[in-house]
């Protein structure tokens, strides 16, 4: 296309955005200069804003997914003011309707549970165990953590002398490959709580599936054993959370809000990598007013636990996965809403916020589509950002608590986290016994010292 006509075509099309294309010209994809045109006649003539451009004009500029594609890319780079927001809706729907792949398991929704996880290459004497532990009066979701953990215990097992007799000899054997470093696989050995973790499972395994009493007790005492050792040793997590705190603690937290926040901004509104930043500074500042387990946070859906009322105000009421209590947030903190706001409205005018939430109703919070993320994925996308798993919130606002006033803290803590009840929590209320003991004592010296 020459000159003459790409200026001629390009009549309609803002001055900077239409001498930008030209002086580019020759680098621009084939269809570019006429799908752009296309899209500026569209939003002139159904007089819309390029601030809030609808899924309409989009729509009717483009009869392809290909096209679409174009489109965004060259009003991303040559129209960056224009909002790109509804046309990445309609791409998603595009993406939709492709041919599906290979059948995958479809999700089991009693609750919040899957499908069994498969047991994968267990001995003979395993598997005649495998109905008892299905048939175990304990949640799915545990079963499913024990049928992973034996999967591994299974591939350990060819590399031991000691033949998968579960008992006492083989736990023994298995803790102890269990906490080598893995060659074959580039993995790291585990700690000896995560050992014991897997002991258990075959614990597990044994107690519900009838095993005798005397291989069960070699499981227990090997267990045992493993969890002494780590009761021994400084937890990770304790760990992460004391480089969480030299880090500036909550402040830290905020920080990385902001900056994922302005790394959204940065990106194409219509590009998943802006969506995932926005969504992440949101679970963030959620979790910050009210820190939740990930599971929980995966399934929240908008008009459901989540509210937006007219006002602007966010309310968060859920019911918890894995007590099945109910948990009552309330309002979410002025602060922690709007970034909530900024994650739905997806480069959208912020005027169009109550309109955008409205539209999305029963759709997943995180996803602002029907179908969930994985139960993980809060976290995941956590870690990713803030470098610590999204439980460690929850233990970084009980220890903000313990040491505010360590009196009191287990009683806000049981609340605030939603244990089941104050024994839930039963370790940390020794741990805040200890803080108010320290003080007491610290106090009790500086009089002593002062005389």
């Amino acid at each position: 296309m020459n000159a003459e006509i790409a200026r001629a075509r390009l009549a309609g099309v803002p001055k900077d955005v239409r001498d930008e294309m030209l002086r580019q010209r020759a680098d621009l994809p084939p269809g570019a200069i006429a799908v752009v045109a296309r899209f500026f006649e569209e939003l002139e003539r159904r007089g819309e804003h390029v601030s809030a451009p609808s899924r309409e004009t989009f729509a009717a500029t483009c009869g392809s997914e290909s096209t679409l594609a174009l489109l965004l890319r060259m009003l991303g780079k040559y129209a960056p003011l224009v909002c790109l927001a509804e046309g990445r809706e309609l791409r998603r729907d595009y993406y939709s309707k492709r041919p599906a792949g290979p059948a995958k398991p479809e999700k089991r929704r009693a609750g919040l549970g899957v499908t069994p996880t498969e047991a994968r290459h267990w001995p003979e004497d395993w598997q005649a165990l495998l109905p008892g532990l299905r048939a175990a009066p304990i949640k799915d979701s545990s079963i499913n953590r024990h049928v992973a953990s034996i999967n591994r215990c299974a591939a350990l097992a060819p590399r031991l002398t000691c033949p998968p007799r579960l008992g006492w000899l083989f736990a023994w054997e298995l803790a102890a490959t269990l906490q080598e470093p893995d060659d074959s696989e580039d993995r790291p050995g585990v700690g000896a709580r995560t050992a014991a973790s897997y002991i258990g499972a075959l614990l597990s395994l044994g107690l519900h599936g009838g095993l005798d009493a005397d291989r069960l007790d070699g499981l227990r005492s090997v267990r045992s054993h493993l969890q002494r050792q780590g009761r021994r040793l400084p937890k990770r997590k304790q760990t992460r959370i004391e480089a969480l705190y030299e880090a500036g603690g909550y402040a830290k937290v905020m920080r990385v809000v902001v900056s994922t926040l302005e790394a959204a901004d940065k990106l194409p509104d219509w590009s998943a990598e802006a969506a995932k930043a926005r969504a992440t500074a949101a679970i963030l500042a959620v979790c910050t007013n009210d820190p939740a387990r990930t599971g929980d946070v995966a399934m929240w859906t908008l008009g459901g636990p989540l509210v937006r009322r007219p006002t602007g105000q966010w309310q968060l009421r859920w019911r918890q996965g894995k007590t099945g209590h109910w948990k009552e947030a309330g309002t979410l903190w002025p602060e922690m809403g709007a970034v909530v706001d900024e994650h739905i409205l997806g480069g959208r005018p912020r005027r169009h916020v109550q309109q955008r939430y409205e539209a999305l109703k029963g759709n997943n919070w995180l996803s602002l589509a029907p179908e969930p993320y994985a139960g993980r994925w809060p976290s995941e996308m956590v870690k990713l950002a803030l470098g610590v798993p999204l439980h460690d919130l929850r233990t970084l606002a009980a220890d903000y608590l313990r040491y505010h006033d360590p009196v009191a803290a287990p009683r806000i803590v049981a609340v605030l986290l939603g244990h089941r009840s104050q024994e839930a929590g039963g370790a940390y209320s020794a741990l805040c016994a200890e803080t108010a003991a320290q003080r007491d004592w610290q106090a009790l010296r500086a009089v002593h010292a002062g005389r």
